[in-house]
C-alpha cells in the first residue's frame, strides 16, 4: 500500500512542478485568474487546432510529396495518388541498378497496385 500511496504521491509532485514551470515560464502566475482563464483557452485552442489539423491533413500532404517524388523519380504520374507502389519497391537495390531498370521496376509495381475503387 505504501508504494502505491508513494507513486501517487511523486506523481502530483511531478505535475505540480510542470505546472509551475509552465506558469513562470510564460508568466502565467502575474495574471489575475480571468485572464489566466483567457490564457489557458485562447492556449489550448490553439493547440487542439493544430493537433487537429495535422492529423487531418498531414497524411494527405505526405501522399501528395511521395507522389512528386516518385513523378521525379520515374518521370510518369501515377494512375491514381493513392495506389502508388511503397517506396521500398520503387527504390529498393537502387545503388545497383541501372536507370532503366529502376523506371521497370517502377512501373511493374505501378501496374501491379490496387486502384481504389476495387479496394
Amino acid at each position: 500500500m505504501n508504494f502505491f500511496l508513494w507513486i501517487v504521491t511523486s506523481l502530483v509532485r511531478w505535475i505540480r512542478l510542470k505546472i509551475y514551470q509552465y506558469e513562470v515560464t510564460f508568466a502565467v502566475y502575474m495574471l489575475t485568474p480571468t485572464e489566466k482563464f483567457i490564457f489557458n483557452s485562447l492556449l489550448l485552442t490553439l493547440l487542439s487546432m493544430i493537433v487537429t489539423g495535422i492529423y487531418v491533413y498531414l497524411p494527405d500532404h505526405i501522399r501528395v510529396i511521395y507522389s512528386h517524388l516518385y513523378y521525379y523519380w520515374v518521370g510518369e504520374r501515377p494512375f491514381i495518388s493513392t495506389s502508388l507502389p511503397s517506396i521500398s519497391s520503387v527504390f529498393r537495390e537502387s545503388g545497383t541498378q541501372t536507370l532503366e531498370v529502376m523506371y521497370e521496376t517502377a512501373k511493374s509495381a505501378a501496374a501491379t497496385a490496387t486502384p481504389i475503387a476495387e479496394l
